[in-house]
């Protein structure tokens, strides 16, 4: 072998000679480059030690014994040293180099504004709860409360609402009071229930119609600040608000301030919308809205009929987004309250008194359910009428009065009564006859009279009875005006005398039909009893009261009906009563 390259790899010789190694000639090394054909004939090249693997040896000595030539192969890639690692340069990256050490500057602006530990007037400050909030403590040793430093917010103008905290000016500071309560979402890792999270907001969209009616823009609000109180929804802190109209550079809430609001723009009554929209968002998801808001796969994932188009409406860009009182009828129409139920019972009896052949009393009513994408709507509609004794054909009167109050389209009961009127007039064709009628109409939950004569209407609402319609009477005239007691009335023969009744005007009069100065609210358990003359003629007050107090209601209308007739029964005898159930 070469003495002279120790890390030559030795070729084997020819067939032809087999010499000794000092006998050879001398190798010639040379490089092979990457891709190149070989051949019999070598080409120019520089002499490289460096990789054996790319060394060929060129010589005219015949080759070696394989097996001999193998074995000084192997001993000779022992004795070369594996190459050393090529280093590679670090990649460039956006043209900044990985080698630069981080240095950290000092701000350049002094720090503005109070700190903590400072003195505010008289007040030390104690912690900072950011965006000019503190902890602090009024003299010495004073309970430590949480103040508002910077000068006049706007906030501090508003009208008192029941989910803002009360505040005052004292001592060159805000003050505001302290408010005991539970976090709306004690674990932002688990989602509100919808329930919850619908009552909630609907709270803060009143708030938020309310700021709108004092020209108010709600900007931010933290909602960290937001607790459930013994008394409803609170706020802790009152909300960032500006005028209407106003930019508010300094409201940037991450994923909560509106885009608008970010950009600098004057800011509307819907920017609140789109705060609580986001605020919603993450009470449900756990998440805050992605920048340009949740795409409708997002929002469809929401499995909530009618939850995907709330939130689209409230994210949506300024033009398009809710307004705070589209955003108050839009969540009665996602959580609608459940409609009330209501039972009806009703008796009449022609009485005990030979001279009247024929029933002259009538009475109706009639239930609707109406449902559509505004709101789900129970109505209840009832009436009692008592055609005019000793005219012809009363009973005629009262049939017609009663079904065209049931079937009236005027949207007030005075109109209804008039339409009775109508067909009063229109049934009896020029004949002598007319009638008293006591009519409520119920939608929901609150209830409205119309009254024309002696029929009477009775309300029980919290554990009390009383009368709501007024006798238009003889006897009543003569007991407003001192001439005769209610006993003297009760029992006086002048108290069939009416002074109004259906039939006897062609053209409406105002204040002929009386009215409630306000609608009756119903709550569960009120009742409501329509009864004719000859029911609270022949019924002792005190008993009537007290059937309507405790009895149940089919026994209630039984037992009047029965001691109208224990009583006589003079005249015909009618009661429909009404118990709202749920």
């Amino acid at each position: 072998m070469d003495n002279d390259n120790p890390h030559a790899i030795p070729q084997p010789p020819s067939e032809a000679t087999e010499t000794a190694e000092t006998s050879l000639p001398p190798a010639t090394v040379f490089y092979v480059a990457p891709g190149a054909e070989e051949s019999d004939t070598p080409s120019e090249a520089s002499p490289v030690t460096e990789d054996p693997a790319i060394i060929r040896l060129e010589s005219e000595s015949p080759a070696p014994d394989p097996e001999e030539w193998a074995e000084e192969r192997q001993a000779a890639e022992a004795d070369v040293p594996s190459p050393a690692p090529e280093v590679q340069p670090a990649p460039a990256t956006g043209g900044v180099s990985n080698d630069l050490e981080e240095e950290v500057y000092a701000p350049s602006l002094p720090v503005q504004g109070p700190q903590v530990g400072q003195q505010v007037g008289n007040w030390h400050l104690q912690s900072d709860l950011g965006r000019g909030w503190f902890m602090a403590t009024e003299g010495e040793g004073g309970e430590a409360q949480m103040v508002y430093v910077r000068p006049d917010p706007a906030w501090a103008a508003l009208l008192a609402h029941r989910l803002l905290p009360h505040t005052e000016e004292r001592g060159g500071v805000q003050v505001v009071e302290a408010v005991e309560g539970q976090p709306v979402r004690p674990d932002p890792a688990h989602p509100l229930a919808l329930g919850d999270a619908a009552a909630h907001l609907t709270e803060l969209a009143r708030l938020l119609f309310a700021l709108e009616k004092q020209g108010y823009a709600l900007t931010d609000l933290d909602p960290a600040q937001l607790v459930w109180t013994e008394s409803g929804l609170k706020l802790r802190q009152p909300p960032r608000v500006v005028r209407l109209g106003e930019s508010d550079p300094a409201a940037l809430r991450d994923g909560l301030t509106a885009p608008e609001v970010m950009a600098g723009q004057p800011a509307g009554a819907t920017a609140g919308v789109y705060l609580l929209g986001a605020m919603l968002y993450g009470w449900l998801t756990g998440q805050t809205p992605p920048p340009g808001g949740p795409s409708t796969i997002e929002l469809a994932s929401l499995k909530t009929p009618g939850l995907p188009q709330l939130l689209a409406g409230m994210l949506a860009p300024a033009p398009a987004r809710t307004t705070p009182a589209e955003l108050l009828s839009a969540l009665k129409r996602l959580n609608p309250a459940p409609l009330p139920t209501y039972r009806v019972v009703a008796r009449t009896s022609v009485g005990l008194n030979p001279d009247r052949p024929a029933n002259e009393d009538a009475y109706g009513y009639q239930q609707q359910q109406v449902a559509s994408d505004q709101a789900d709507v129970l109505r209840l509609r009832a009436c009692v009428s008592d055609g005019m004794g000793g005219m012809a054909a009363g009973e005629v009167a009262s049939q017609a009065a009663v079904q065209a109050f049931l079937a009236s389209d005027k949207p007030d009961l005075p109109g209804m009564v008039w339409d009775a009127n109508a067909a009063v007039l229109e049934a009896m064709n020029g004949r002598d006859g007319g009638c008293t009628i006591s009519g409520v109409d119920i939608v929901g939950t609150t209830m409205q009279l119309g009254h024309v004569g002696d029929t009477r209407a009775y309300v029980r609402l919290d554990g009390e009875v009383s009368q709501i319609s007024k006798d238009h009477s003889f006897v009543a005239a003569m007991v407003a005006s001192g001439q005769m007691t209610p006993e003297e009335a009760q029992v006086s023969p002048e108290r069939n005398k009416v002074l109004r009744s259906l039939g006897s005007l062609r053209q409406p009069q105002p204040d002929y039909v009386q009215t409630l100065p306000e609608p009756l609210t119903l709550a569960v358990g009120s009742r409501v009893l329509l009864v004719s003359d000859g029911v609270w003629g022949e019924v002792e007050p005190a008993t009537l009261t007290e059937l309507l107090q405790s009895a149940d209601l089919q026994e209630l209308v039984d037992r009047l009906v029965q001691l109208s007739l224990d009583a006589g029964a003079p005249d015909n005898v009618t009661a429909l009563a009404i118990e709202r159930l749920s």
